[in-house]
C-alpha cells in the first residue's frame, strides 16, 4: 500500500492574524485525497494547526502560497534527498514552475484535479514527468473533499467552495491567472450535500465573490441561501463579496436569514488614483458615484458585519492616505479592519511591472518569499518611503485598536446590525488582527519612535 503524505506548509511569521484562533481547513489537499485510489494510505498535515514531523512516505504532495513556499521547499528537500518523489502545486509554483523544480521532483501547474490521477499512474509506473498542466474543467465533477483526513477539532471554521475563477482581473491578484477569467459554479445540489457534511457550525465560503458577477450568478446565490433556509441548515457563514452585494437588498436579507453574519469586501482604497492603478474598476466606479457609504450601510443594516480590506501604500498614495482612511472607516461604521501593503505576487501584472522597472528590493529567493505575506513592503512607493508607510500603518492601527474606539465600534456594530452573533464575530476578528499588530516588529519599532523612545 503506497504511503501518500500531503502537506500544507505555514509561514512561521504568520502575518495577518492569530492563525490558530482563526484558521480554517484547506480544501485543495482534501480534494486531491478524494481523487486518490483507495489502495493508498494517506496522511495530511496542515502546519497552521500542527507542527510538521518527518514520517515515512512513498510519495509527498505539497501545496504552498508565495509566503509559505520557502518552507514548502525546505520540507520537499528533506524527502527528495532520501529519494522520495515530491509533487508541488498551488498558485506560487504554478507561476514559477522552474524555480520549484530546483527543490521538488514534479510540479503541477494550475488546478490539479484534472491531472492528479495521471500523476499517480505515472508514479506507480516509475515514469513521473517534471511538469503536469491542469485544465479549467467544469466543477460538476469535483468530488467531496476528504475532510476525514483533517484534524477537524482544531478548526473552529469549516470551509466550502461553490465557485472558481474571477473576471475582474485586478493587477495585484493572481486568481484569474490560476483559476481563469470565467466564473464557474458548482451544481447547487453538490454544494448543499457537501455543506451538510461539514462538522463545524461556522463555515467560511472561500469563493472570491459568493454572489458572482452578473444576474445569473446572483440568482444562483439566492437559490443557495434559499435552500439553506428551506432545509433548516443551522450554520453561521463568513463570505467574501464585492461591493455589488450591497446593490441587492433582497439578496442581503436572504443571506442574513440563511446565517451569513460577516462579509469581507476588498475595498482596497478610497483614493481614485490607487483604484485606477490596481484596475479595480467596480470599486472605482462606485467611488466616483459616491456610493461607498450607501452600499456599506445596506449590508450592515441588513444584519451583516462588514470587514473592509484596505491596501495602503500604493504609488498613488501619500502619507495623508492613512488619516483619510481612518476618517472614512469611522464615518461609515466599518466593523472589522484588515490592512495590507501592496505585495507584488508572481503571475500578476503588478509583479511584472515592478520587475520591469527593477523596483523590487527583497529578492534573495527563495528565502525572501516569506516576506511576501501582505504585511511587509518589498518595494519603494513613488510618493512615500517604506518608513512612511510603516509609520502610517502604526498610527492608523493604534487609533483603531484603542480601548475607547473598540468600545464605540462594538456598540455601533450591535446597534446597526442588530445581531449579537455578528457583533461577537466582529469583535473576535478585530481582536485577532489587534494581537498580530501588537506582536509585530513594526509596532515595536514605530510605536517607540512615536513615543520618542
Amino acid at each position: 500500500m503506497p504511503r501518500l503524505l500531503l502537506i500544507n506548509p505555514s509561514n512561521k511569521q504568520k502575518g495577518l492574524g492569530n492563525i490558530k484562533a482563526t484558521a480554517w481547513p484547506p480544501l485543495n489537499l482534501p480534494y486531491i485525497a478524494a481523487l486518490t485510489p483507495a489502495h493508498y494510505d494517506i496522511r495530511l498535515i496542515d502546519e497552521n494547526i500542527e507542527p510538521f514531523t518527518e514520517s515515512s512516505a512513498d510519495l509527498v504532495g505539497i501545496t504552498a502560497y508565495t509566503s509559505s513556499v520557502s518552507r514548502g521547499y525546505e520540507i520537499a528537500q528533506i524527502y527528495r534527498s532520501k529519494g522520495v518523489p515530491v509533487v508541488m502545486g498551488g498558485i506560487h509554483v504554478s507561476m514559477l514552475p522552474d524555480e520549484a523544480l530546483d527543490y521538488c521532483t514534479t510540479v503541477v501547474i494550475g488546478e490539479a484535479e484534472s491531472v492528479w490521477p495521471q500523476v499517480l499512474r505515472d508514479f506507480e509506473a516509475g515514469e513521473m514527468k517534471p511538469k503536469y498542466r491542469g485544465q479549467w474543467l467544469g466543477l460538476a465533477q469535483l468530488p467531496i473533499p476528504r475532510r476525514d483526513l483533517l484534524k477537524n477539532s482544531h478548526y473552529r471554521w469549516g470551509s466550502l467552495q461553490t465557485s472558481r475563477g474571477c473576471p475582474m482581473n485586478c493587477d495585484f491578484c493572481s486568481v484569474t491567472a490560476f483559476n481563469g477569467n470565467r466564473f464557474r459554479r458548482r451544481p447547487l445540489k453538490h454544494v448543499i450535500e457537501e455543506l451538510q457534511r461539514i462538522p463545524q457550525r461556522f463555515v467560511l465560503l472561500v469563493d472570491d465573490n459568493i454572489v458572482g458577477y452578473g444576474r445569473k450568478d446572483a440568482q444562483w446565490a439566492k437559490q443557495f441561501f434559499s435552500e439553506i433556509i428551506r432545509r433548516r441548515i443551522k450554520k453561521i457563514f463568513f463570505a467574501q463579496v464585492s461591493l455589488n452585494f450591497g446593490e441587492d437588498p433582497e439578496l442581503v436579507k436572504l443571506a442574513r436569514r440563511a446565517g451569513l453574519r460577516v462579509v469581507l469586501v476588498g475595498m482596497e482604497s478610497i483614493n481614485p488614483g490607487s483604484l485606477a492603478s490596481m484596475n479595480k474598476k467596480l470599486n472605482l466606479k462606485r467611488l466616483q458615484q459616491d456610493r461607498y457609504r450607501q452600499l456599506i450601510q445596506t449590508i450592515r443594516r441588513g444584519g451583516i458585519a462588514f470587514l473592509g480590506a484596505f491596501m495602503l501604500g500604493n504609488d498613488a498614495d501619500t502619507p495623508a492616505v492613512f488619516t483619510a482612511t481612518l476618517r472614512f472607516i469611522r464615518q461609515t461604521g466599518i466593523d472589522i479592519l484588515q490592512l495590507t501593503k501592496p505585495t507584488p505576487l508572481p503571475g500578476t501584472r503588478f509583479w511584472d511591472q515592478l520587475e520591469r522597472d527593477q523596483r523590487i528590493k527583497d529578492k534573495h529567493f527563495p528565502d525572501d518569499w516569506k516576506e511576501y505575506r501582505l504585511t511587509k513592503l518589498v518595494y519603494e512607493p513613488e510618493n512615500m518611503t517604506r518608513e512612511d508607510v510603516y509609520a502610517g500603518f502604526t498610527h492608523l492601527r493604534e487609533a483603531y485598536y484603542s480601548r475607547g474606539e473598540t468600545i464605540r465600534r462594538t456598540l455601533r456594530t450591535l446597534r446597526d446590525t442588530r445581531s449579537p452573533t455578528a457583533t461577537l464575530l466582529a469583535y473576535k476578528f478585530n481582536a485577532s488582527y489587534r494581537k498580530a499588530f501588537y506582536q509585530s516588529e513594526h509596532f515595536k519599532c514605530y510605536h517607540r519612535r512615536r513615543r520618542g523612545a
